[in-house]
């Protein structure tokens, strides 16, 4: 029974462990996004575009896709602690 206790305790700390390292990988692309020197120094904003507009909405900064993959990494965690607890 001790041994089974022990497993199951691991194998939660691994998930966690796994889920924060992911999260971490995932929000640190983000950090090294400048694609000039400039951007960096001055804080260029990316999108931005000379004369007038083509029609096209303007470049919020917000990266939908990162958002969706961290929000799926942490909906997968939790149901894998959820899983992990139950048993």
């Amino acid at each position: 029974m001790r041994q089974r206790t022990m497993t199951r305790m691991l194998r939660t700390i691994g998930l966690v462990v796994v889920s924060v390292v992911a999260a971490m990988l995932l929000s640190a692309a983000t950090a090294f996004a400048d694609t000039t020197p400039a951007d960096g120094q001055y804080g260029g904003v990316k999108g931005e575009q000379a004369g007038g507009g083509g029609g096209s909405l303007p470049f919020t900064g917000l990266d939908l896709l990162a958002l969706t993959a961290v929000g799926g990494v942490l909906v997968a965690g939790g149901v894998g602690l959820r899983t992990a607890a139950r048993r």
